[in-house]
């Protein structure tokens, strides 16, 4: 946990998750690496290794999940079609958290998946100026429809969990063109 693994003890643990042949211990072995990626810095390796632990081995821990979004959200609109796969596998799994911890961190999903959609319109928005199309006409009203949904999800998250909802609002209202939508229910 040190980040002070040798090449030949990564090299040796490589070979040991390969072969290990139950998940439990295929785990055991990847939180290490990720581990010992994290403490020596190495945030391009730990992108990575947890990656690879999330496609491969599990995906059960909302806390890895979310950090894993947190880091894919700053990576920019490339990326956020991760932020929402990893932000919504974090949330399926958000019972094991409790009290503060639940709230802000299933708050700060809801955010985290609104923002990804509205950079994804966003980006589907300069790509259809660039190049009008009905192909890119389409991804602004699939993004579009995507951060609004997002967004009230957001929205009425904030409101029962008594947050800020006024950017929550804002983003809802901006994609919907109506408060009606971001206000029923």
């Amino acid at each position: 946990m040190l980040g002070k693994l040798s090449e030949g003890q990564l090299s040796c643990l490589e070979g040991s998750l390969q072969a290990a042949s139950r998940m439990t211990e295929k785990k055991k072995i990847s939180l290490i690496l990720m581990g010992n990626a994290f403490s020596k810095g190495d945030r391009k390796g730990w992108e990575k290794l947890v990656k690879r632990h999330l496609d491969e081995i599990d995906q059960s821990d909302p806390d890895l999940c979310y950090k894993y979004a947190l880091h894919l959200a700053r990576k920019g609109a490339g990326r956020a079609p991760g932020v929402i796969r990893w932000a919504n596998v974090a949330l399926e799994n958000r019972t094991v958290w409790t009290g503060d911890t639940y709230k802000t961190r299933v708050y700060s999903l809801y955010k985290l998946r609104a923002a990804a959609s509205q950079m994804l319109w966003q980006s589907a928005e300069k790509e259809h100026a660039s190049s009008p199309s009905e192909s890119t006409q389409s991804k602004i009203e699939k993004y579009r429809n995507m951060t609004k949904v997002n967004s009230r999800e957001w929205l009425e998250y904030a409101k029962q969990a008594g947050k800020d909802a006024t950017k929550a609002r804002q983003l809802c209202m901006s994609a919907a063109g109506t408060s009606d939508y971001c206000e029923a229910g």
